[in-house]
């Protein structure tokens, strides 16, 4: 019988991989006729070339491995349909299903139900029925190595061929390992906004990317890819999950750090340094609401006071409207709607010219008779001939547009420059003893941010629907603020661990403050507290940390690997070079050694490069697609490694006294898949008691 049941899964296996193979065929075929087809409309052409290849590209890699579960599900009063559930979905071209997508509706019954009665949401609303069969495949380069029926995906037996595997393959295989809790976000109504707490290893990442790829897929009929932004903490980690969205059949979604995300909003190049490091307080309080409130005084006199120029607006001696007057009408301005100086401006600039061109013969009377007046007492004749015939084209044909543009020359300050004002006048606005730097540090980017949104509006992001935050427990509340500001027509997706906040001199206490004081209740919290990243051995260890830092333990699926292991020694080099070369027999992907700060991973590398090739990451080369790296633990924050060694760790690097300190040695150890090596020179409070 098992037998039968494997030649006929068999069977089916190579049915589709041919299936597979007749439809890129189609596609290829397809894509030879583009040209020709449309020889006189290359937008068109370009765009439909993209996605067919696109779709060929996935196609062609979804080959090796079709699908990896099947489900037999009989609607009540209705037929039995059975589903071979894949990370693509595709039918022949007469329609024939092949695989279903794993972002469908019908296939969130793999992920949360179990044989017996079951139900899901489908667009026409609840479809009830029974389940019938659950069976999961493992599927290698086209060939079926092995299948079993399951009853749950929710258990950690079932999780453990798929967390044993290397790390660079994790990513890659998520969608057949998906949790119950982790795919209820994953579904989640796009136009919600929610955070996500979760411990480390709980599968933050994963989860954010492919709710992109759900939303993307479920919301393509109203929402396209490049109307959603993930926000990164570095480059490093935006280069790390770069290939991971076209894996999972999306494409052109915005890969952006806040830091780049202002820059391309100002449109302007900012001088900020790494090495800029500004006393705590100061960073807590700019990255506070607080800040705000300052900088809308700030904002509010440079309204009054320089918004509008000392002159009247006149026009080559020619006196249109006095300043007076033009005050008077901008403050009529609803500032609810023209929620920007620029946007009133615009609109004071339309009112003012509906006036002009609803007066001709008034201003042409009125230049005449001044112009006339000067030609009769003057030598210089032919000059105010031009200036005459200049204010009348100004005035009677583009009723004066360009000339009030150019006499709100404010709004051509950089922002740079005008919050570089407030810097230097700070003093007149706080209430409090605090002196700031005139130099930039990253703590001054939201309050730019602001600034240039209350000058220049929104409108240039406001495409954006929906934006996913990572590593969202490294910023502070005005973050927050002015991401939901600025993308003011996009729904969040934020993911954090408050533990491994390495920044919690300035960045938020809890989630709290933001859902009241940013998103004002119109969000979510949801919590994924089981770590599957890391071994029950590696977890013990990394739990040792959160109880010095008086925060909750991880929970570890239970999967079992190497003990950690402890390595005290004077010659740290010589030791890692020996652990390298047992990992390397051992086949890892991906290995890091990682260290407190930068001058030390340099070393680190500095060291090891004439006898392996490892790779140097750092704020200057984020360049890493696997192999050995040396980097550390502020850019490890979020990366997952086969194997950890960490470098010199004791009190003069990771501190037991300094909660920032314990949370980097947190990060570090929790980046580790299978083993770890902690290497020291001298005592160590991980070992006391033991």
């Amino acid at each position: 019988m098992v037998e039968m049941q494997k030649d006929l899964e068999n069977n089916h296996l190579s049915e589709t991989i041919v299936k597979f193979q007749d439809v890129m065929e189609d596609i290829a075929l397809l894509l030879q006729s583009l040209p020709q087809k449309y020889k006189n409309n290359e937008e068109l052409l370009e765009s439909l070339s993209l996605q067919y290849s696109n779709r060929y590209r996935v196609l062609k890699e979804a080959l090796k491995n079709p699908y990896f579960a099947r489900i037999d599900f009989k609607e009540e009063e209705g037929a039995l349909q059975v589903c071979y559930i894949g990370k693509v979905g595709i039918h022949d071209f007469d329609n024939n299903l092949i695989t279903v997508d794993w972002r469908s509706p019908i296939a969130s019954l793999y992920y949360d139900s179990n044989i017996g009665s079951a139900s899901y949401i489908s667009p026409d609303g609840i479809v009830s029925g029974e389940m019938l069969l659950k069976r999961q495949y493992t599927i290698e380069n086209g060939k079926l190595i092995n299948f079993r029926d399951v009853d749950t995906v929710s258990n950690d037996e079932m999780l453990k061929p798929y967390l044993n595997v290397n790390a660079d393959n994790r990513l890659k295989n998520i969608v057949s390992s998906i949790q119950s809790e982790q795919n209820e976000i994953i579904r989640k109504y796009i136009f919600d906004n929610m955070i996500v707490q979760g411990v480390a290893g709980s599968g933050k990442t994963t989860v954010a990317l492919h709710r992109i790829a759900y939303l993307a897929y479920n919301y393509r009929n109203i929402v396209n890819a490049d109307q959603f932004m993930v926000i990164g903490p570095n480059k490093f980690f935006i280069h790390y999950i770069s290939s991971v969205l076209p894996d999972l059949d999306v494409t052109n979604v915005y890969q952006l750090t806040y830091y780049e995300l202002v820059e391309i909003f100002l449109q302007e190049k900012l001088k900020i340094s790494d090495k800029q490091q500004e006393n705590h307080e100061i960073s807590k309080f700019k990255l506070s609401l607080d800040y705000k409130k300052v900088l809308d005084q700030y904002l509010n006199d440079l309204e009054k006071k320089e918004l509008f120029p000392e002159q009247d607006f006149i026009i080559k001696g020619f006196p249109i409207f006095s300043k007076k007057k033009m005050m008077k009408m901008y403050n009529t301005i609803d500032s609810s709607f023209y929620d920007s100086f620029e946007a009133r401006i615009n609109r004071l600039i339309l009112l003012l010219s509906t006036e002009i061109k609803n007066n001709p013969d008034i201003y042409e009377k009125q230049i005449s008779t001044l112009y006339f007046d000067k030609m009769k007492n003057t030598e210089n004749l032919e000059m105010i001939k031009k200036d005459y015939e200049y204010v009348k084209k100004q005035v009677l044909d583009q009723n004066c547009v360009s000339e009030l543009k150019k006499y709100f020359s404010f709004l051509k300050k950089k922002t740079s420059k005008i919050y570089n004002t407030f810097l230097k006048n700070s003093q007149s606005y706080l209430k409090n003893d605090l002196v700031f730097d005139t130099k930039l540090s990253d703590c001054d980017l939201p309050g730019i941010f602001y600034i240039h949104t209350k000058i220049h509006g929104s409108t240039f992001l406001n495409r954006i629907r929906h934006t996913v935050v990572d590593e969202a427990q490294d910023y502070g509340a005005f973050h927050f603020y002015t991401m939901k500001d600025v993308l003011r027509k996009s729904s969040f997706s934020i993911f954090g661990d408050l533990a491994q906040s390495i920044y919690d001199y300035k960045a938020i206490s809890s989630w709290e403050d933001v859902i009241t004081n940013v998103f004002h209740q119109d969000c979510s919290l949801n919590y994924l507290l089981k770590s599957y990243r890391t071994t029950v051995e590696i977890m013990e260890q990394a739990n040792k940390v959160l109880k010095r830092l008086g925060l909750k333990e991880g929970e570890p699926v239970i999967r079992h690997g190497e003990k950690v292991k402890y390595i005290q020694s004077n010659h740290q080099i010589q030791e890692i070079k020996q652990i390298l070369n047992h990992l390397y027999e051992k086949n890892y992907s991906t290995i890091a050694i990682i260290s407190r700060n930068e001058e030390n991973a340099d070393y680190v590398f500095e060291q090891l490069k004439e006898e392996f090739p490892i790779h140097k990451v750092n704020s200057d080369n984020l360049d890493y697609d696997g192999g050995l790296c040396s980097v550390h633990s502020e850019l490890a924050k979020g990366l997952e490694f086969d194997a950890v060694i960490l470098y010199d760790v004791g009190e003069h690097t990771y501190s037991c006294y300094d909660s920032t300190s314990m949370k980097h040695l947190y990060v570090a150890m929790t980046r580790a898949l299978h083993e770890l090596y902690i290497l020291y020179q001298n005592d160590l409070f991980l070992l006391e008691g033991e």
